[in-house]
């Protein structure tokens, strides 16, 4: 069975490559050294230069033997819509390429908090995966989230909407203050 880390490469790793002390392993580096990967696939808002200098230093430190960098071109770290489209053609492509037995794990640390954000989604809904993160005072620690998305979440939302999506269909203006807005429907 391949077992997979997918992560963002984030500045902090970046600086970890290029030596700065401050930054030491960096997440990734950290993460990488503490698991037993088969293989790393990074996504990257960075330029070429940055990915592949990162990827030797990391593939020098790591022991793992395939690093693949993903180039994601985003308008901004931020942007939820291109990250999330970013990470869904990513893990799809290794899904295809390595069979549905793959073992995902999403490391949560590194980049954005909108990039964390995604990757917490995706494993909920659509990559069944393990999720992880890392900082220099805990080491690497797996995530638990303690709800499901799709079986808890999701459907309290939409009964909550429905009011208000029935009045912006009608014409009408949302009532915010009252408790029709608010209630969930039975």
């Amino acid at each position: 069975m391949v077992k997979l880390l997918l992560s963002w490469i984030g500045s902090t790793d970046l600086r970890a490559a290029s030596g700065d002390a401050n930054a030491r392993m960096g997440p990734l580096g950290q993460a990488v050294m503490a698991g037993a990967y088969t293989q790393v696939a990074l996504l990257s808002n960075f330029t070429k230069p940055e990915n592949d200098a990162y990827a030797q230093w990391l593939s020098a430190i790591g022991g793992v033997s395939t690093i693949n960098i993903h180039p994601a071109a985003l308008t901004s770290p931020t942007n939820y819509g291109e990250i999330y489209t970013a990470a869904v053609e990513v893990a799809s492509a290794l899904i295809r390429q390595h069979g549905p037995d793959t073992e995902l794990t999403f490391h949560l640390s590194p980049g954005t908090p909108a990039m964390a954000a995604t990757w917490i989604i995706l494993s909920k809904t659509r990559f069944p995966a393990v999720l992880i993160e890392s900082s220099v005072a805990q080491g690497v620690r797996t995530v638990s989230i303690p709800f499901d998305i799709s079986a808890e979440f999701l459907p309290d939302l939409l009964r909550m909407r429905i009011p208000v999506i029935s009045d912006i269909d009608s014409g009408g203006k949302p009532d915010t203050h009252s408790s029709r807005s608010r209630t969930p429907i039975p």
